[in-house]
């Protein structure tokens, strides 16, 4: 008499896993940014946990709403990994969809963010930049100067994360339901 054993592997969502994976990318990248060239050139990127140096942005005030409320945009999106990474479990499928709500939400809560940001920098000033992203040039005698400004890698990393964390739903739903 011979029994058969059958090898079961674990089932696990890697969908859930690879759009954990790029939460955790993106929380390391920066998120805003503001390039400046011209005659010289400068840079200020924004990452979810500091500004830049010494921001060539006028006024640095208005600008520091980033600085001051972009770590809780960088705890949600650690927040999102860790759902994603627990949901990555069958039984856990539930975690993943609040993972899924979280992961939708931080983009759109750092895009206001932005957004008020630099609508509160402008302020009277005519020489501003316009809404969370765009490109100016001004002409002046014979010097041209360009700033472009708008989101960056980590800010689409995310988006492309939460996407996955959409798709590991369906995973879930499809081949991961408990056998009857």
């Amino acid at each position: 008499m011979t029994t058969e054993k059958s090898m079961e592997f674990p089932r696990i969502n890697f969908v859930a896993l690879l759009a954990a994976a790029l939460f955790l990318i993106s929380l390391f990248l920066y998120w805003w940014g503001l390039d400046a060239t011209g005659s010289f050139t400068s840079s200020d990127r924004w990452s979810l946990w500091s500004g830049p140096v010494n921001p060539t942005i006028t006024p640095r005030q208005s600008f520091q709403t980033l600085v001051t409320y972009s770590p809780i945009i960088g705890a949600l999106t650690l927040a999102s990994t860790i759902l994603a990474l627990v949901g990555t479990i069958p039984k856990a499928h539930r975690l993943l969809s609040l993972g899924v709500v979280v992961s939708i939400l931080t983009p759109i809560i750092y895009a206001v963010l932005v957004n008020f940001a630099v609508s509160n920098g402008c302020g009277s000033s005519s020489n501003c930049i316009t809404g969370p992203f765009g490109t100016e040039t001004t002409n002046v005698g014979f010097f041209s100067f360009t700033r472009t400004w708008g989101f960056q890698p980590g800010f689409y990393i995310e988006i492309g994360g939460a996407i996955l964390a959409l798709i590991a739903i369906g995973f879930h739903r499809t081949f991961l339901v408990a056998k009857k």
